[in-house]
């Protein structure tokens, strides 16, 4: 695969230097400069001047040049080279002596008694050829210049990114599929480096998780076996003691005393129904916050760029309102998912029609909503109060029953509808909420507007 690209890239800057130079042939066959016979022309006039002049033949071009000179006439020949004369009667060995080439010109002309022959170098020969020839040099070095950069990279990346880069193109399936066994290469260059350390590191964790969830498949059925056999001695008690009752074989006291042995038992099942209650209201997901101090404009800053463009391709109003550029300690990252979940349901079960975020912003000693009030322990403030962020969308269909258990883990209400969901997305932004010490409450207004608080 390597040496087809390398040919690929050499053959392709082969053909684009024969497509340039034959490009520069063309521009420079198609120019003809013509300025050699304009000189030939002043030579026929001199000539004729001098013989007039002298009465004789000019003997050579210096001699043509210095009676100009004497004449007043500044003629200097950049093109003719010579110029030889003979008498009329020897005019053949002139014409058929030479003749001319690319390069330079042999012409005759006659006067009354002698003929001349004048040897001249071709005006496009000089200025178009040196000209030719710079071009074809700069052209031919850039393009070589080019395509040595080109080789270089090429052979730079196949180093350093495409092998490596074809080290791991399997491993991200091989996860997916359950193989955690496999690692990724090391490797030491900047472009891969933080990326397989972090796919070690998701591997690591998916590892961790899945072994997490095999002792808790092993502890569950442990806890089951236990309770099931647990409960099935008092339940084998009230069983022998509800026959016993019904057959008549207690009688008076003793089905008084039956009657108080079968409310013991009963509580013994309440015991063990309060412990599998209590099991299975544990936290299901740990979660880990780091708490720093940033700006709320650097929150919704982050906000706004991700969803802008978003909420414009769907036609959604989506307005962020205005607010102090308070200072939290919060943890940014965690604070940015609890809203981006909020903004999400509010897309997914809402109408689509209109999104808006507001702020109010509380001094201590100022009272509240209900709700904050019972949420007071929990707040974490700068300065003289807190915030509270709310996240309003249209179109809710939930029932204001449901609002005391949509923050429960595995909980989805009946406006969920055919949407695909965990019932995890509100549970976990309690979660976090509280672990930076906020709060989080729904409410329903008008019975249209699902608004949910976010207490900072």
């Amino acid at each position: 695969m390597g040496i087809k690209k390398t040919l690929g890239i050499i053959a392709l800057f082969l053909v684009l230097a024969v497509i340039v130079n034959s490009a520069i042939i063309a521009i420079f066959v198609s120019e003809k400069d013509n300025s050699h016979n304009v000189e030939l022309n002043r030579v026929k006039h001199l000539v004729s001047e001098y013989e007039k002049e002298n009465s004789v033949a000019a003997e050579d071009l210096s001699a043509l040049i210095s009676f100009a000179k004497t004449e007043g006439k500044k003629f200097e020949f950049d093109y003719v080279l010579s110029l030889e004369h003979s008498e009329l009667s020897d005019t053949s060995k002139f014409v058929n002596s030479e003749s001319g080439n690319d390069e330079k010109a042999v012409s005759y002309f006659t006067t009354e008694k002698n003929i001349y022959r004048v040897v001249s170098e071709r005006a496009d020969d000089r200025s178009v050829k040196k000209m030719r020839t710079t071009l074809f040099v700069t052209a031919n070095s850039l393009i070589f210049i080019a395509a040595v950069i080109c080789l270089f990279m090429h052979f730079y990346y196949q180093k350093r990114i495409l092998k490596p880069l074809q080290k791991m193109v399997d491993i991200p399936a091989e996860i997916a599929k359950g193989n955690l066994v496999k690692e990724l290469p090391e490797v030491k260059g900047k472009y891969f480096g933080n990326f397989n350390w972090g796919m070690n590191m998701l591997r690591d964790n998916l590892e961790e998780t899945r072994a997490k969830n095999l002792q808790l498949e092993r502890d569950k059925k442990v806890l089951l076996m236990s309770l099931s056999h647990d409960i099935k001695t008092p339940l084998n008690a009230i069983s022998l003691y509800s026959k016993a009752i019904s057959k008549g074989l207690y009688s008076g006291d003793k089905v008084i005393s039956s009657a108080e042995n079968i409310q013991t038992k009963v509580f013994e099942i309440e015991d063990y129904m309060k412990r599998i209650v209590n099991a299975s209201n544990e936290d299901i997901i740990e979660f880990e916050v780091h708490r720093e101090d940033v700006y709320l404009k650097d929150i919704f800053d982050r906000i706004e760029d991700y969803y802008r463009d978003k909420m414009n391709l769907r036609k959604v109003d989506f307005e962020i309102g205005k607010y102090s550029n308070k200072l939290l300690n919060v943890d940014s990252e965690r604070l940015i998912e609890v809203i981006q979940n909020l903004i999400e349901n509010a897309l997914k079960y809402g109408d689509g029609h209109r999104i808006w975020i507001e702020f109010e912003e509380y001094h201590h000693g100022k009272t509240g909503s209900t709700e904050s009030e019972a949420s007071d322990k929990n707040r974490s403030s700068f300065g003289s109060g807190y915030i509270m962020i709310k996240i309003n969308n249209t179109g809710c269909t939930l029932e204001k029953r449901e609002l005391a258990n949509i923050f429960e883990s595995f909980y989805r209400g009946t406006n969920t509808g055919k949407q695909e969901g965990s019932g995890l997305g509100l549970y976990i932004c309690r979660r976090l909420m509280h672990l930076m010490d906020g709060e989080i409450f729904a409410d329903i207004i008008d019975g249209n507007v699902m608004s949910v608080t976010l207490e900072l």
